[in-house]
């Protein structure tokens, strides 16, 4: 059908379309002060109710209870002296939820709404659900052809007659003439099979393409949501991809990130892996590559720090893993995501140890005056002389033994061989070097591939060094050393594991690829794997 034919539908008789209905339906719109359904309130709720009695408009104005802000104001016309003194949702709520019980619900852009109503009933006490019908879905389902389904295009490819815009019960009417249209375009069996097929995907956002989570295997992996002009928005990760993508869209907006992401995602790719492991690298590296915008925990590598103490030193002195490589250098403590992280950490075990602020750095000392601490008995006095340096130094050196960080303790690259819990056939080769991930293989000759990429010279990444921590020790996967070719058991390294120096260390990922010859020789398993590195902030 073309756009032509949208202009001049059959407007059917508004009593007649009512009688036809199987259930009632409200067509509801909601005027709030602000984007956020689990912090912003509403100001105005619009409702058009139709059942066989008739159809019966209802409007009211709510007090939000705080401040509209001003650009809200001019976009509704809704001010905060038209709120006050009205009555607040939760005096509503019961005779609303009554209002709307057993009803279809429909609204545009349907999640936003509905997330709202359901954040609000619960404030007050109430639980509401409903069964919902997107009319930017129910468009997008009946003309696929057709590029935009926002209000403003609906009421002008379908000569809709707004009373009003942005304000709660004219948008909930249009909604209301939309459904009359469309009843004068099809018959009521194909709106009828549309709303049902609609209702069954109520929870997934209006702007994806029919069937999008269709395609999603329930494997690990990592997922991508990419919004207009195919921005990437977010990217995750679960052991259940299926799964974990359903639940950004099925949870009524309880988290305020995931109504952003329904209101902005256009598309979603998504990157299967073996396993667990190889999710959480790929994420790592990926998030680091691209920092989408919805990532917000997204753990920058540019202040990343650590405290060094030379054996000759009292005071530790803070360095960057831009100065220094903290896959290699010893006597580090750490490592912090920033100079502020490191120096509280710091200050936090100084008082736990009774250490002196003032010989670690953490104040001016000039060697006559008490530190602060001291002062409200938190030193045991090194910097007055109540306690020598020797013993001062000893006890500061066994408060950050906990804390230290190991260095790559194997002489080359390694790979991490990890098997998919399902398909015995499935495997991958994480490929790691100097606690830094360099891609994924599917069999040895891809590991050589990616070892011939990596870069001459790899920077330590604390995300790596955690994930390997954390995941290694459980024996979900076995290690395979790149360098001679061996496989061996992961343990905390002993002193006598030799160490490449640096300027060596610039071609050996390359050497490595040289020496791995492809073969179809298996792996033979290893015994399970220990690893004790602690990662944990001071």
């Amino acid at each position: 059908m073309s756009s032509e034919e949208f202009s001049s539908p059959e407007v059917l008789d508004a009593q007649a379309l009512a009688e036809r209905l199987t259930r009632p339906i409200v067509f509801v719109d909601l005027e709030t002060t602000g984007g956020n359904a689990t912090h912003d309130r509403i100001t105005e709720i619009g409702v058009v109710e139709v059942s066989r009695a008739g159809v019966e408009h209802w409007s009211v104005l709510v007090d939000p209870q705080e401040s509209i802000p001003p650009f809200i104001q001019q976009l509704t016309g809704i001010t905060n002296d038209m709120v006050s003194g009205q009555p607040s949702f939760e005096s509503l709520a019961e005779a609303l939820a009554e209002r709307l019980e057993g009803k279809l619900f429909v609204a545009h852009n349907a999640r936003f709404d509905y997330g709202f109503l359901k954040n609000e009933f619960k404030r007050a006490g109430i639980q509401f659900k409903a069964d919902v019908l997107c009319t930017v879905r129910l468009s997008r389902h009946l003309f696929p052809s057709v590029q935009r389904h926002g209000l403003d295009a609906l009421i002008a490819r379908f000569g809709l007659e707004p009373a009003g815009r942005h304000r709660a019960l004219a948008d909930a009417d249009l909604l209301w003439q939309f459904w009359q249209r469309i009843h004068g375009l099809y018959s009521v069996e194909l709106i009828d099979a549309a709303v049902k097929s609609l209702i069954k995907r109520a929870s997934t956002p209006p702007q994806l393409p029919e069937g999008a989570l269709d395609e999603i295997p329930a494997t690990p992996g990592v997922y991508l949501f990419y919004g207009e002009n195919d921005l990437l928005l977010y990217i995750g990760k679960s052991v259940n991809l299926k799964q974990r993508v359903a639940s950004h869209f099925s949870g009524d907006h309880r988290v305020a990130k995931d109504l952003r992401l329904s209101q902005e995602i256009r598309r979603i790719e998504y990157r299967p892996t073996a396993g667990e492991i190889g999710a959480l690298l790929l994420e790592s590296q990926l998030i680091k590559q691209f920092a989408p915008p919805h990532n917000r925990r997204l753990r920058r590598q540019a202040g990343l720090c650590a405290w060094r103490l030379a054996p000759d030193s009292d005071t530790p002195e803070l360095v960057y893993a831009h100065q220094v490589d903290f896959g290699q250098a010893a006597a580090l403590f750490g490592p912090f995501v920033s100079k502020a992280r490191a120096e509280a950490g710091l200050r936090e075990l100084a008082d736990a140890h009774q250490l002196c602020h003032g010989l670690l750095g953490l104040e001016k000392a000039d060697g006559r005056r008490a530190c602060f601490a001291y002062q409200i008995k938190r030193c045991k006095g090194a910097c007055v002389g109540e306690e020598s340096r020797e013993a001062h130094s000893e006890r500061l050196r066994a408060a950050l033994a906990p804390h230290a960080m190991r260095a790559w303790p194997y002489a080359g690259p390694i790979a991490v061989v990890e098997q998919a819990p399902r398909t015995r056939d499935e495997r991958q080769w994480h490929v790691i070097d100097n606690w830094s991930y360099l891609g994924s293989a599917r069999d040895q000759a891809g590991v050589a591939d990616v070892l011939a990429a990596a870069p001459p010279v790899v920077a330590f990444d604390r995300d790596v060094h955690d994930i390997l921590a954390r995941h290694l020790g459980a024996g979900k996967a076995r290690v395979v050393e790149l360098g001679h070719g061996r496989e061996f058991r992961l343990a905390p390294p002993p002193a006598a594991v030799p160490r490449a120096p640096r300027a060596a260390r610039q071609s050996r990922t390359r050497t490595a690829a040289r020496r791995l010859a492809p073969s179809g020789d298996d792996v033979v398993p290893a015994p399970q794997l220990s690893f004790a590195f602690d990662t944990a902030d001071c």
